[in-house]
This record gives structure tokens, C-alpha cells and sequence, in this order.
């Protein structure tokens, strides 16, 4: 059983991890005016305590090593550099003067999310309280996505709550600098490595039609179209997956796939699957970066139609899965090492289906508060939300490369093909009509 040994002081340096690694590469080609940042945006609208909610954010960065760590740039490259505990300074706003104090938040909160943030020095975090009205404040926490992934916000978000209520919490069993030092001494994964070298041998580049010109380096500048599949549609499509004993994901891959096959032409075809990464029970109450990436390549040769490919979606998928243990940027060193900066390696385009098992705090007075800054690092992205009242679809697309209205025709013939799947048909994956188009 392989246990990650905690250090005996939280503080000092340690080696990046292996995905901070890859992040510290992908950082030197973005262009653009912000930095890739993790956001945390809360309505808190009952009374609030504000020197007692600012110092339960700095118990927040105490009880964890990534939000008091910067990084430093030495003969053999860049360390984690985590300073002592010493509290979060919080910037403390009062727009309740303004005619619109709500949309004045989203301003400021969109404000942090473009933020530049320099990893070779200066702070990575910031934390600013909002004050819109008596009883009505919002809490913005942005951080540089190197140091946390999506799972580690409702883990800041659940604990805020809990600290400032005083409520009891247990100690993370381990830092983040634990684990990259555990990690890179770590020589198992070999084999896995070796399968995902001659499983992505060769992949081809998505070639799919833009509006734009490609750019000489990736930008995050983004924009994101909402669309609903009606319950009715999704409570179908979950009974199609269960007849096929497929899980929901493999089908919005499927459907994904069938729109960039249709689009570009290409029969081989690679889609990035985010996972959580915490493979290991210490690094559950741990924040940090543990969210990887694995790559499902398609194989969409022999004219097959949506029932077979989703067949081989699932293979694809299981295989995948059971090697998720290694690190993107490893399969990338091994794969592409020499990666186009106008496009992210191995796959440009990543689906998510995403649960709500986690979930942040469970408090009816602390909602998240609307943004819209988005940024993507990839071409496209589907993102969907199963809900009671169907399914949820946000397709994230670079505006650099496409208008609003391509990426609205995209996820209309994303959701096309989904109720294709819902009502049983399975028409040729390169059938020019869409049915419902």
C-alpha cells in the first residue's frame, strides 16, 4: 500500500509536482492579459463578522501549504518556495454606495480573474470581501491554477464556512509539497507511461474549420455558449446508457465526436477527459493540483454508425481510466515533446460531465456569485451538469479561433446527435444531415 510521509515542518521548498511541471511550461506560451486563475466567487447574505470571516481565510492559508507558496527559479529550475503560516491578508471593498452594487462585484471579481500573477515572484492568491449592503457581501478567492484544481475550491469553500462558525475540522493528513516530493521520487508507472506512448503514438492534430486564423501561441481568451437538453430528452438518454451498459459520459463523448468527425473530416480523433486525480485517501482533505487529464483517442475508420462507436468510446474509455495514474505532462514529454505552442498537444478539444457530490458549503446564505470571465486553454470544451430538469451544456470556445455564432451551430449539433442517441437512432456517423439540424 503506498503511503505519501508528511513533512515535519510546513514550510520550506520542495520540487514542483509532475502537473505543476506541465503548468509551469504551458504558462510560458500564453499571451494575452491574464494569467490561467482559479476562482472562487460567494454571495454571503446574512450577517457577517467581517474580522472573524477574515480570520478564518487566513486559518484557510495556515491549515494549507498551496496558498502560501510561490516559486523560485534556480540553477535546476523551479522550486515550490511555501512560507510559514502566517494568515492571508484579505482586501476589504465597500461598493454599497454604488448605483448597481451587484454588478460593481462582478466587475471587481472579474477584475481578480484577469489578474496577472508572475510565478517566478510575488503572491499567487488573493482573497477580497465585498461589501454590497447590510447583511449582503461577496467573497472573491483567486489563486494561479499551478497551485489548485476545481476540486480544491469546494474544499476552501466548505472550510470557510466551517472556521468561521468555529466548527472543528480535521488537519489535512498531508501538504501539497508532500505529495510532489512523493511524487517525484515515485518510479512506478512505467508500464502505464509505455502504454500511453504507443497508445498516442502518431496522434494527429484537430484540424477542425475556424473563422480566425490560427495564432503563433495559444491564448486564454474565451467565451461559452449555455444550452439545456429538456428532462424529458436527458431521463431518455440516461435509460439509452443503461440499455448499452455505457456510462452518461461515454454518450456525450460520443455525440462530441460525431460533431468534430462531421466537422473536420478526420476518422482519428482525440478528446481530453479531466479526472480528479486524488487516487490516494491522503490527499482527499489536501489542497493542491491533483486534476489530470487523460486522452481518449477515437477511432472512427470503417463508416461506423453511433451505436458502434459509442461501443468503442467505451473501450477507449475503460482502457483510459484504468491508467489515469500518470500525469498529463509525462505522457506529453513521452508523446509530443516538441508541441505546437499554436495548440495544446495530443487533444485540442475536452469533454466533462460533471457531478455535484462534492458540493461546497451547504448553506442557503452562501451561493456562488455569477461571473463571466471565461477562459479556456484548449480549443473547445463541453462542459454538462445533470440536473433534475435536464442536462446542462456549456460549450467553452477560443475566440481566437471562433465567432459566437460557430460555437452556437456547434453545440446545436452537439445536442442534436444527443437526441438522436435519446430516441434510439443511430444514423452514420458521417451522415451530412442532421436530423434535428
Amino acid at each position: 500500500m503506498q503511503v505519501i510521509p508528511r513533512r515535519a515542518t510546513p514550510s520550506g521548498t520542495a520540487p514542483l509536482s509532475l502537473l505543476q511541471q506541465r503548468w509551469w511550461h504551458l504558462c510560458t506560451a500564453y499571451e494575452g492579459d491574464a494569467s490561467p486563475i482559479v476562482v472562487i466567487a460567494d454571495r454571503i447574505t446574512a450577517p457577517l463578522d467581517v474580522p472573524a470571516f477574515t480570520a478564518a481565510v487566513d486559518a484557510l492559508a495556515d491549515r494549507h501549504d498551496a496558498l502560501r507558496t510561490t516559486f523560485a527559479v534556480g540553477p535546476d529550475g523551479p522550486r515550490q518556495v511555501i512560507a510559514p503560516p502566517g494568515g492571508l491578508a484579505t482586501e476589504l471593498l465597500d461598493v454599497s454606495g454604488e448605483p448597481d452594487p451587484p454588478a460593481r462585484a462582478r466587475e471587481l471579481v472579474a477584475e481578480l480573474a484577469r489578474t496577472l500573477l508572475d510565478l517566478a515572484g510575488g503572491t499567487l492568491v488573493r482573497s477580497r470581501l465585498i461589501r454590497l449592503g447590510p447583511d449582503d457581501h461577496v467573497w472573491c478567492l483567486a489563486v494561479h491554477h499551478i497551485l489548485v484544481d476545481g476540486e480544491s475550491t469546494m474544499i476552501l469553500q466548505r472550510e470557510a464556512v466551517a472556521l468561521y462558525r468555529g466548527e472543528p475540522l480535521p488537519e489535512p493528513f498531508i501538504g501539497y509539497a508532500d505529495f510532489a516530493a512523493w511524487q517525484c521520487a515515485d518510479t512506478t508507472g512505467a508500464e502505464d507511461l509505455a502504454w500511453w506512448t504507443e497508445r498516442l503514438h502518431g496522434v494527429p492534430p484537430l484540424e477542425l474549420p475556424t473563422d480566425l486564423p490560427r495564432p503563433p501561441a495559444k491564448t486564454l481568451r474565451g467565451g461559452q455558449i449555455d444550452v439545456q437538453v429538456a428532462a424529458p430528452v436527458a431521463d431518455a438518454l440516461d435509460r439509452f446508457a443503461r440499455q448499452r451498459r455505457v456510462t452518461p459520459y461515454m454518450v456525450l463523448v460520443t455525440a462530441l465526436l460525431v460533431v468534430l468527425a462531421r466537422r473536420s473530416g478526420q476518422t482519428d480523433l482525440c478528446v481530453g477527459m479531466p479526472v480528479s486525480g486524488r487516487l490516494l485517501e491522503e490527499t482527499e482533505r489536501t489542497v493542491g493540483l491533483f486534476a489530470n487529464t487523460i486522452a481518449l483517442r477515437a477511432d472512427l475508420t470503417g463508416e461506423p454508425d453511433l451505436g458502434e462507436l459509442l461501443g468503442r468510446v467505451r473501450a477507449a474509455t475503460i482502457d483510459a481510466l484504468a491508467r489515469q495514474a500518470v500525469p498529463f505532462g509525462q505522457v506529453v514529454a513521452a508523446v509530443d515533446p516538441d508541441a505546437d505552442r499554436s495548440r495544446t498537444p495530443v487533444f485540442q478539444v475536452t469533454a466533462a460531465l460533471h457531478t455535484h457530490t462534492a458540493g461546497g458549503p451547504a448553506d442557503p446564505h452562501w451561493r456562488p456569485f455569477a461571473q463571466a470571465v471565461p477562459q479556456i486553454l484548449h480549443d473547445l470544451g463541453v462542459d454538462a451538469w445533470r440536473e433534475p430538469d435536464g442536462l446542462e451544456l456549456t460549450l467553452r470556445y477560443d475566440t481566437g479561433l471562433f465567432t459566437a455564432d460557430t460555437a452556437a451551430a456547434l453545440a446545436d449539433e452537439v445536442v442534436a446527435v444527443l437526441r438522436d442517441l435519446a430516441e434510439g437512432a443511430t444514423p452514420p456517423v458521417f451522415a451530412v444531415e442532421a436530423r434535428h439540424g
